[in-house]
Protein backbone atom coordinates (compact mmCIF):
# COMPACT_ATOMS: atom_id res chain seq x y z
CA UNK A 1 0.00 0.00 0.00
CA UNK A 2 2.99 2.28 -0.51
CA UNK A 3 2.12 3.37 -4.04
CA UNK A 4 -0.80 5.56 -5.10
CA UNK A 5 -2.12 2.74 -7.29
CA UNK A 6 -2.00 0.40 -4.30
CA UNK A 7 -3.80 2.89 -2.06
CA UNK A 8 -6.53 3.49 -4.65
CA UNK A 9 -6.88 -0.25 -5.16
CA UNK A 10 -7.23 -0.81 -1.41
CA UNK A 11 -9.78 2.03 -1.18
CA UNK A 12 -11.93 0.54 -3.93
CA UNK A 13 -11.59 -2.97 -2.51
CA UNK A 14 -12.80 -1.68 0.86
CA UNK A 15 -15.61 0.15 -0.90
CA UNK A 16 -16.66 -2.96 -2.80
CA UNK A 17 -16.35 -5.03 0.38
CA UNK A 18 -18.55 -2.62 2.32
CA UNK A 19 -21.09 -2.50 -0.52
CA UNK A 20 -21.05 -6.30 -0.59
CA UNK A 21 -21.65 -6.44 3.18
CA UNK A 22 -24.51 -3.93 2.91
CA UNK A 23 -25.98 -5.84 -0.01
CA UNK A 24 -25.71 -9.09 1.95
CA UNK A 25 -27.39 -7.51 4.99
CA UNK A 26 -30.12 -6.02 2.84
CA UNK A 27 -30.71 -9.34 1.10
CA UNK A 28 -30.77 -11.17 4.44
CA UNK A 29 -33.23 -8.67 5.93
CA UNK A 30 -35.43 -8.94 2.84
CA UNK A 31 -35.45 -12.74 3.01
CA UNK A 32 -36.14 -12.65 6.76
CA UNK A 33 -38.92 -10.14 6.23
CA UNK A 34 -40.45 -12.34 3.55
CA UNK A 35 -40.34 -15.32 5.91
CA UNK A 36 -41.92 -13.22 8.66
CA UNK A 37 -44.70 -12.12 6.34
CA UNK A 38 -45.35 -15.73 5.33
CA UNK A 39 -45.34 -16.73 9.02
CA UNK A 40 -47.78 -13.99 9.98
CA UNK A 41 -50.04 -15.08 7.12
CA UNK A 42 -49.95 -18.62 8.54
CA UNK A 43 -50.76 -17.27 12.00
CA UNK A 44 -53.62 -15.24 10.48
CA UNK A 45 -54.88 -18.45 8.89
CA UNK A 46 -54.80 -20.18 12.30
CA UNK A 47 -56.57 -17.22 13.92
CA UNK A 48 -59.24 -17.09 11.20
CA UNK A 49 -59.97 -20.79 11.63
CA UNK A 50 -60.17 -20.33 15.40
CA UNK A 51 -62.60 -17.43 14.91
CA UNK A 52 -64.72 -19.59 12.58
CA UNK A 53 -64.64 -22.30 15.22
CA UNK A 54 -65.85 -19.81 17.82
CA UNK A 55 -68.59 -18.58 15.51
CA UNK A 56 -70.08 -22.06 15.14
CA UNK A 57 -69.49 -22.56 18.84
CA UNK A 58 -71.80 -19.58 19.54
CA UNK A 59 -74.47 -20.95 17.15
CA UNK A 60 -74.42 -24.15 19.11
CA UNK A 61 -74.64 -22.36 22.47
CA UNK A 62 -77.52 -20.13 21.43
CA UNK A 63 -79.40 -22.39 19.03
CA UNK A 64 -78.33 -25.92 20.01
CA UNK A 65 -77.75 -26.66 16.37
CA UNK A 66 -76.11 -30.05 15.84
CA UNK A 67 -74.80 -28.98 12.42
CA UNK A 68 -72.88 -26.16 14.14
CA UNK A 69 -71.10 -28.74 16.28
CA UNK A 70 -70.18 -30.63 13.13
CA UNK A 71 -68.70 -27.42 11.68
CA UNK A 72 -66.82 -26.96 14.95
CA UNK A 73 -65.39 -30.43 14.55
CA UNK A 74 -64.33 -29.60 10.98
CA UNK A 75 -62.56 -26.36 11.93
CA UNK A 76 -61.01 -27.97 14.98
CA UNK A 77 -59.47 -30.63 12.76
CA UNK A 78 -58.19 -27.92 10.42
CA UNK A 79 -56.72 -25.92 13.32
CA UNK A 80 -55.05 -29.02 14.70
CA UNK A 81 -53.37 -29.74 11.35
CA UNK A 82 -52.21 -26.12 10.98
CA UNK A 83 -50.75 -26.09 14.50
CA UNK A 84 -48.79 -29.26 13.85
CA UNK A 85 -47.64 -27.89 10.50
CA UNK A 86 -46.48 -24.58 11.96
CA UNK A 87 -45.17 -25.98 15.22
CA UNK A 88 -41.64 -24.70 14.54
CA UNK A 89 -42.80 -21.14 13.83
CA UNK A 90 -45.10 -21.17 16.86
CA UNK A 91 -42.32 -22.38 19.16
CA UNK A 92 -39.86 -19.82 17.73
CA UNK A 93 -42.29 -16.91 18.17
CA UNK A 94 -44.29 -17.79 21.26
CA UNK A 95 -41.90 -20.18 22.91
CA UNK A 96 -42.01 -23.92 23.50
CA UNK A 97 -43.91 -23.63 26.79
CA UNK A 98 -46.55 -21.44 25.17
CA UNK A 99 -46.97 -24.02 22.39
CA UNK A 100 -47.44 -26.81 24.95
CA UNK A 101 -50.04 -24.71 26.79
CA UNK A 102 -51.80 -23.95 23.50
CA UNK A 103 -51.82 -27.65 22.55
CA UNK A 104 -53.29 -28.52 25.97
CA UNK A 105 -56.03 -25.91 25.59
CA UNK A 106 -56.74 -27.21 22.10
CA UNK A 107 -57.09 -30.79 23.39
CA UNK A 108 -59.26 -29.61 26.27
CA UNK A 109 -61.43 -27.74 23.79
CA UNK A 110 -61.72 -30.93 21.72
CA UNK A 111 -62.74 -32.96 24.74
CA UNK A 112 -65.36 -30.41 25.77
CA UNK A 113 -66.63 -30.22 22.19
CA UNK A 114 -67.00 -34.02 22.01
CA UNK A 115 -68.75 -34.01 25.39
CA UNK A 116 -71.27 -31.40 24.18
CA UNK A 117 -71.92 -33.34 20.94
CA UNK A 118 -72.53 -36.53 22.90
CA UNK A 119 -74.81 -34.73 25.37
CA UNK A 120 -76.81 -33.20 22.51
CA UNK A 121 -77.24 -36.56 20.78
CA UNK A 122 -78.44 -38.18 24.02
CA UNK A 123 -80.99 -35.43 24.53
CA UNK A 124 -79.31 -34.12 27.64
CA UNK A 125 -79.08 -30.51 28.72
CA UNK A 126 -75.89 -30.52 30.82
CA UNK A 127 -73.71 -28.63 28.31
CA UNK A 128 -70.34 -27.15 29.26
CA UNK A 129 -70.85 -23.64 27.95
CA UNK A 130 -68.47 -21.85 30.31
CA UNK A 131 -65.57 -24.25 29.85
CA UNK A 132 -65.79 -24.23 26.04
CA UNK A 133 -65.94 -20.40 26.02
CA UNK A 134 -62.85 -20.12 28.25
CA UNK A 135 -60.87 -22.57 26.17
CA UNK A 136 -62.00 -20.91 22.94
CA UNK A 137 -61.02 -17.51 24.30
CA UNK A 138 -57.57 -18.88 25.31
CA UNK A 139 -57.08 -20.19 21.78
CA UNK A 140 -58.01 -16.81 20.27
CA UNK A 141 -55.78 -14.90 22.70
CA UNK A 142 -52.81 -17.13 21.93
CA UNK A 143 -53.23 -16.73 18.17
CA UNK A 144 -53.60 -12.96 18.49
CA UNK A 145 -50.51 -12.80 20.72
CA UNK A 146 -48.51 -14.72 18.10
CA UNK A 147 -49.61 -12.27 15.42
CA UNK A 148 -48.82 -9.30 17.65
CA UNK A 149 -45.31 -10.60 18.41
CA UNK A 150 -44.68 -11.32 14.77
CA UNK A 151 -45.85 -7.86 13.71
CA UNK A 152 -43.53 -6.31 16.27
CA UNK A 153 -40.62 -8.29 14.85
CA UNK A 154 -41.58 -7.24 11.32
CA UNK A 155 -41.52 -3.61 12.46
CA UNK A 156 -38.03 -4.16 13.90
CA UNK A 157 -36.87 -5.77 10.64
CA UNK A 158 -38.25 -2.84 8.65
CA UNK A 159 -36.43 -0.46 10.99
CA UNK A 160 -33.16 -2.30 10.40
CA UNK A 161 -33.77 -2.23 6.66
CA UNK A 162 -34.17 1.54 6.84
CA UNK A 163 -30.77 1.83 8.60
CA UNK A 164 -28.96 0.21 5.66
CA UNK A 165 -29.51 3.15 3.23
CA UNK A 166 -28.39 5.55 5.97
CA UNK A 167 -25.24 3.48 6.53
CA UNK A 168 -24.64 3.42 2.79
CA UNK A 169 -24.95 7.18 2.55
CA UNK A 170 -22.69 7.69 5.58
CA UNK A 171 -20.07 5.35 4.16
CA UNK A 172 -20.26 7.07 0.79
CA UNK A 173 -19.71 10.49 2.40
CA UNK A 174 -16.78 9.20 4.46
CA UNK A 175 -15.31 7.53 1.39
CA UNK A 176 -15.64 10.73 -0.66
CA UNK A 177 -13.95 12.73 2.13
CA UNK A 178 -11.10 10.23 2.33
CA UNK A 179 -10.65 10.28 -1.44
CA UNK A 180 -10.72 14.09 -1.45
CA UNK A 181 -8.15 14.27 1.35
CA UNK A 182 -5.96 11.69 -0.35
CA UNK A 183 -6.15 13.45 -3.73
CA UNK A 184 -5.50 16.83 -2.09
CA UNK A 185 -2.54 15.77 0.07
CA UNK A 186 -1.17 12.95 -2.08
CA UNK A 187 -1.59 14.37 -5.58
CA UNK A 188 -2.73 18.02 -5.83
CA UNK A 189 -0.33 19.45 -3.25
CA UNK A 190 2.75 17.71 -4.71
CA UNK A 191 1.66 18.78 -8.20
CA UNK A 192 1.42 22.34 -6.91
CA UNK A 193 4.99 22.03 -5.62
CA UNK A 194 6.05 20.71 -9.01
CA UNK A 195 4.30 23.60 -10.74
CA UNK A 196 6.11 26.17 -8.58
CA UNK A 197 9.43 24.37 -9.01
CA UNK A 198 8.92 24.30 -12.79
CA UNK A 199 8.34 28.05 -12.77
CA UNK A 200 11.56 28.47 -10.81
CA UNK A 201 13.40 26.30 -13.33
CA UNK A 202 12.11 28.57 -16.09
CA UNK A 203 13.80 31.42 -14.17
CA UNK A 204 17.10 29.47 -14.07
CA UNK A 205 16.63 28.67 -10.38
CA UNK A 206 17.32 25.00 -9.77
CA UNK A 207 16.09 24.25 -6.27
CA UNK A 208 15.22 20.69 -5.26
CA UNK A 209 11.70 20.00 -3.98
CA UNK A 210 11.42 18.99 -0.35
CA UNK A 211 8.62 16.42 -0.15
CA UNK A 212 8.01 14.26 2.95
CA UNK A 213 6.92 11.19 1.00
CA UNK A 214 7.84 7.56 1.60
CA UNK A 215 9.96 7.55 -1.55
CA UNK A 216 8.13 4.56 -3.04
CA UNK A 217 4.88 5.98 -4.41
CA UNK A 218 4.52 7.46 -7.88
CA UNK A 219 4.47 11.09 -6.69
CA UNK A 220 7.64 10.61 -4.63
CA UNK A 221 9.37 8.99 -7.59
CA UNK A 222 8.15 11.82 -9.84
CA UNK A 223 9.52 14.47 -7.46
CA UNK A 224 12.78 12.54 -7.08
CA UNK A 225 13.02 12.41 -10.88
CA UNK A 226 12.31 16.14 -11.07
CA UNK A 227 15.04 16.82 -8.49
CA UNK A 228 17.49 14.74 -10.51
CA UNK A 229 16.42 16.61 -13.64
CA UNK A 230 16.92 19.95 -11.85
CA UNK A 231 20.38 18.90 -10.72
CA UNK A 232 21.21 17.73 -14.24
CA UNK A 233 19.90 21.00 -15.69
CA UNK A 234 21.98 22.94 -13.21
CA UNK A 235 25.00 20.88 -14.17
CA UNK A 236 24.27 21.33 -17.88
CA UNK A 237 23.75 25.04 -17.26
CA UNK A 238 27.21 25.21 -15.73
CA UNK A 239 28.59 23.23 -18.65
CA UNK A 240 26.81 25.55 -21.08
CA UNK A 241 28.26 28.59 -19.34
CA UNK A 242 31.66 26.91 -19.40
CA UNK A 243 31.27 26.18 -23.11
CA UNK A 244 30.18 29.75 -23.83
CA UNK A 245 33.06 31.07 -21.78
CA UNK A 246 35.48 28.81 -23.60
CA UNK A 247 33.98 29.82 -26.94
CA UNK A 248 34.37 33.51 -26.10
CA UNK A 249 37.88 32.97 -24.86
CA UNK A 250 38.62 30.85 -27.92
CA UNK A 251 37.49 33.62 -30.26
CA UNK A 252 39.59 36.14 -28.38
CA UNK A 253 42.59 33.80 -28.24
CA UNK A 254 42.35 32.97 -31.94
CA UNK A 255 42.66 36.62 -32.87
CA UNK A 256 45.60 37.16 -30.55
CA UNK A 257 47.34 33.96 -31.69
CA UNK A 258 47.08 34.94 -35.35
CA UNK A 259 48.43 38.40 -34.54
CA UNK A 260 51.35 36.91 -32.59
CA UNK A 261 52.17 34.19 -35.09
CA UNK A 262 53.56 36.48 -37.80
CA UNK A 263 55.89 38.48 -35.49
CA UNK A 264 57.17 35.25 -33.95
CA UNK A 265 57.91 33.83 -37.39
CA UNK A 266 59.76 37.04 -38.28
CA UNK A 267 61.73 36.87 -35.04
CA UNK A 268 62.68 33.23 -35.73
CA UNK A 269 63.73 33.99 -39.34
CA UNK A 270 65.73 37.04 -38.28
CA UNK A 271 67.44 35.11 -35.48
CA UNK A 272 68.28 32.24 -37.83
CA UNK A 273 69.70 34.72 -40.40
CA UNK A 274 71.81 36.44 -37.74
CA UNK A 275 73.02 33.07 -36.52
CA UNK A 276 74.19 32.18 -40.05
CA UNK A 277 75.86 35.58 -40.51
CA UNK A 278 77.51 35.52 -37.09
CA UNK A 279 78.66 31.94 -37.34
CA UNK A 280 81.75 33.16 -39.21
CA UNK A 281 82.57 35.62 -36.42
CA UNK A 282 83.26 32.70 -34.11
CA UNK A 283 81.77 34.53 -31.10
CA UNK A 284 80.21 32.00 -28.69
CA UNK A 285 78.41 34.62 -26.63
CA UNK A 286 76.51 35.96 -29.65
CA UNK A 287 75.70 32.43 -30.81
CA UNK A 288 74.39 31.58 -27.36
CA UNK A 289 72.18 34.66 -27.30
CA UNK A 290 70.81 33.90 -30.74
CA UNK A 291 70.17 30.27 -29.75
CA UNK A 292 68.31 31.51 -26.68
CA UNK A 293 66.20 33.81 -28.90
CA UNK A 294 65.36 30.87 -31.21
CA UNK A 295 64.50 28.64 -28.26
CA UNK A 296 62.17 31.18 -26.72
CA UNK A 297 60.62 31.95 -30.11
CA UNK A 298 59.99 28.23 -30.59
CA UNK A 299 58.44 28.04 -27.15
CA UNK A 300 56.22 31.03 -27.92
CA UNK A 301 55.25 29.45 -31.25
CA UNK A 302 54.25 26.26 -29.43
CA UNK A 303 52.09 28.32 -27.06
CA UNK A 304 50.49 30.04 -30.07
CA UNK A 305 49.95 26.62 -31.66
CA UNK A 306 48.21 25.39 -28.50
CA UNK A 307 46.11 28.54 -28.45
CA UNK A 308 45.03 27.98 -32.04
CA UNK A 309 44.27 24.33 -31.31
CA UNK A 310 42.23 25.38 -28.27
CA UNK A 311 40.26 27.97 -30.23
CA UNK A 312 39.21 25.60 -33.02
CA UNK A 313 35.47 24.96 -33.10
CA UNK A 314 35.10 22.64 -36.06
CA UNK A 315 34.31 19.00 -35.45
CA UNK A 316 37.31 16.73 -35.95
CA UNK A 317 37.25 14.17 -38.75
CA UNK A 318 36.47 11.04 -36.74
CA UNK A 319 37.21 7.44 -37.58
CA UNK A 320 37.14 4.12 -35.73
CA UNK A 321 39.98 3.87 -33.23
CA UNK A 322 41.26 1.20 -30.85
CA UNK A 323 41.57 2.37 -27.25
CA UNK A 324 44.43 -0.04 -26.37
CA UNK A 325 46.40 1.22 -29.40
CA UNK A 326 45.84 4.88 -28.42
CA UNK A 327 47.07 4.25 -24.88
CA UNK A 328 50.09 2.25 -26.04
CA UNK A 329 51.09 5.02 -28.47
CA UNK A 330 50.75 7.64 -25.74
CA UNK A 331 52.80 5.62 -23.24
CA UNK A 332 55.55 5.23 -25.86
CA UNK A 333 55.84 9.02 -26.03
CA UNK A 334 56.52 9.32 -22.26
CA UNK A 335 58.44 6.11 -21.59
CA UNK A 336 61.70 8.00 -21.13
CA UNK A 337 60.15 10.35 -18.57
CA UNK A 338 58.66 7.37 -16.76
CA UNK A 339 62.02 5.63 -16.62
CA UNK A 340 63.85 8.73 -15.39
CA UNK A 341 61.37 9.46 -12.59
CA UNK A 342 61.14 5.79 -11.55
CA UNK A 343 57.34 5.64 -11.89
CA UNK A 344 55.67 2.24 -12.03
CA UNK A 345 53.07 1.94 -14.79
CA UNK A 346 50.15 -0.46 -14.26
CA UNK A 347 48.06 -0.97 -17.37
CA UNK A 348 44.73 -2.83 -17.33
CA UNK A 349 43.30 -2.32 -20.80
CA UNK A 350 41.42 -5.32 -22.29
CA UNK A 351 42.14 -6.05 -25.93
CA UNK A 352 38.48 -6.74 -26.74
CA UNK A 353 37.21 -3.24 -25.97
CA UNK A 354 34.77 -1.84 -28.55
CA UNK A 355 36.05 0.74 -31.02
CA UNK A 356 35.44 4.44 -30.52
CA UNK A 357 35.00 7.29 -32.98
CA UNK A 358 37.76 9.85 -32.78
CA UNK A 359 40.74 11.70 -34.18
CA UNK A 360 43.90 9.84 -33.27
CA UNK A 361 46.19 12.86 -32.96
CA UNK A 362 43.80 14.83 -30.74
CA UNK A 363 43.01 11.93 -28.40
CA UNK A 364 46.69 11.03 -28.03
CA UNK A 365 47.35 14.67 -27.20
CA UNK A 366 44.58 14.61 -24.53
CA UNK A 367 45.95 11.40 -22.97
CA UNK A 368 49.50 12.79 -23.17
CA UNK A 369 48.55 15.98 -21.33
CA UNK A 370 46.88 14.06 -18.50
CA UNK A 371 49.71 11.50 -18.20
CA UNK A 372 52.33 14.29 -18.28
CA UNK A 373 50.51 16.09 -15.45
CA UNK A 374 50.40 12.81 -13.52
CA UNK A 375 54.16 12.31 -13.97
CA UNK A 376 54.84 15.88 -12.83
CA UNK A 377 52.64 15.26 -9.74
CA UNK A 378 54.96 12.38 -8.74
CA UNK A 379 58.48 13.90 -8.78
CA UNK A 380 59.74 11.30 -6.29
CA UNK A 381 58.19 8.35 -8.11
CA UNK A 382 54.91 6.58 -7.63
CA UNK A 383 52.40 4.47 -9.49
CA UNK A 384 50.58 5.40 -12.67
CA UNK A 385 47.53 3.19 -13.29
CA UNK A 386 45.63 3.17 -16.58
CA UNK A 387 42.42 1.17 -16.79
CA UNK A 388 39.79 0.93 -19.50
CA UNK A 389 36.40 -0.74 -19.52
CA UNK A 390 33.06 -0.64 -21.27
CA UNK A 391 30.47 1.56 -19.56
CA UNK A 392 26.84 0.42 -19.50
CA UNK A 393 25.65 3.73 -21.00
CA UNK A 394 27.39 3.27 -24.37
CA UNK A 395 30.80 4.69 -23.49
CA UNK A 396 34.33 3.40 -23.08
CA UNK A 397 35.69 4.62 -19.76
CA UNK A 398 39.45 5.29 -19.39
CA UNK A 399 40.73 5.91 -15.85
CA UNK A 400 44.19 7.49 -15.44
CA UNK A 401 45.21 7.39 -11.77
CA UNK A 402 48.37 8.70 -10.10
CA UNK A 403 49.63 8.57 -6.51
CA UNK A 404 50.88 12.14 -6.58
CA UNK A 405 50.25 15.24 -4.50
CA UNK A 406 46.60 15.54 -5.52
CA UNK A 407 44.53 18.65 -6.27
CA UNK A 408 43.43 21.12 -3.64
CA UNK A 409 39.58 21.05 -3.34
CA UNK A 410 39.48 24.83 -3.80
CA UNK A 411 41.09 24.42 -7.24
CA UNK A 412 38.89 21.55 -8.49
CA UNK A 413 36.29 23.75 -10.16
CA UNK A 414 38.95 25.75 -12.02
CA UNK A 415 41.26 23.05 -13.36
CA UNK A 416 39.64 23.11 -16.81
CA UNK A 417 39.67 26.92 -17.06
CA UNK A 418 42.02 28.31 -19.70
CA UNK A 419 45.33 29.67 -18.33
CA UNK A 420 44.63 28.30 -14.85
CA UNK A 421 47.69 26.55 -13.46
CA UNK A 422 49.13 25.67 -10.06
CA UNK A 423 52.65 25.42 -11.43
CA UNK A 424 55.33 28.02 -10.88
CA UNK A 425 55.54 30.98 -13.24
CA UNK A 426 57.15 29.96 -16.51
CA UNK A 427 56.53 26.25 -15.93
CA UNK A 428 53.16 26.00 -17.66
CA UNK A 429 50.63 27.91 -19.73
CA UNK A 430 47.47 26.50 -18.10
CA UNK A 431 46.12 25.31 -21.45
CA UNK A 432 46.75 21.57 -21.02
CA UNK A 433 43.60 20.49 -19.18
CA UNK A 434 41.39 23.07 -20.91
CA UNK A 435 42.60 21.63 -24.21
CA UNK A 436 41.85 18.10 -22.93
CA UNK A 437 38.36 19.23 -21.94
CA UNK A 438 37.75 20.72 -25.40
CA UNK A 439 39.04 17.61 -27.22
CA UNK A 440 36.89 15.19 -25.17
CA UNK A 441 33.79 17.38 -25.59
CA UNK A 442 34.36 17.61 -29.35
CA UNK A 443 34.41 13.82 -29.44
CA UNK A 444 30.97 13.64 -27.74
CA UNK A 445 32.38 12.49 -24.41
CA UNK A 446 32.94 13.96 -20.98
CA UNK A 447 35.54 13.88 -18.24
CA UNK A 448 35.36 13.50 -14.45
CA UNK A 449 38.00 14.15 -11.79
CA UNK A 450 38.44 12.77 -8.29
CA UNK A 451 41.37 13.78 -6.12
CA UNK A 452 42.62 13.69 -2.53
CA UNK A 453 45.54 15.71 -1.26
CA UNK A 454 48.71 13.62 -0.87
CA UNK A 455 46.75 10.56 -2.06
CA UNK A 456 46.48 11.01 -5.78
CA UNK A 457 44.16 11.96 -8.62
CA UNK A 458 41.96 10.02 -11.04
CA UNK A 459 40.85 11.40 -14.40
CA UNK A 460 37.94 9.39 -15.84
CA UNK A 461 37.44 9.94 -19.57
CA UNK A 462 34.19 8.73 -21.22
CA UNK A 463 34.26 8.36 -25.01
CA UNK A 464 31.20 7.14 -26.98
CA UNK A 465 31.37 3.75 -28.64
CA UNK A 466 31.24 3.76 -32.45
CA UNK A 467 27.71 3.36 -33.77
CA UNK A 468 28.47 0.25 -35.81
CA UNK A 469 29.82 -1.35 -32.62
CA UNK A 470 26.60 -0.52 -30.76
CA UNK A 471 24.49 -1.98 -33.60
CA UNK A 472 26.53 -5.20 -33.49
CA UNK A 473 25.82 -5.51 -29.79
CA UNK A 474 22.11 -4.96 -30.41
Amino acid sequence: MKTIRGKITVFFILCLLFIGILTGLYYKNTVDLRKKLITIENFDDVLNNILELRRYEKNFIYYHDLSSLKECTFYFSKIDKLCKKFKGDICRVGGKDAYISFSKNLMDYKNILEYNIKTLKNGGTDFKYTEIREKGKALVDFAQRLIQIKRHRIDEALGKSLIIPLLSMSFFLVFVLLIFQFVNHGILRPLSLLEKATEEVAKDTFKPITYPGNGEDEISRLIAGFNRMAQELESRQEQLLQSRKLASIGTFISGIAHELNNPLNNISLTAETLQIVCSEMNNPEINELLQDILSQAERASQVVKNLLEFSRREKPNLRNLSVPELIDNTLNLVKNQVMITGIEVVKNVPVGLPLIKGKKQNLEQAFLNIITNAIQAMPDGGCLTIQAQRDTRGYVRIDITDTGVGIDPSNMEHIFDPFFTTKEAGSGTGLGLSLVYRIIRNHGGYIEVKSKLNKGTTFSIYLPIARDEQQDVK
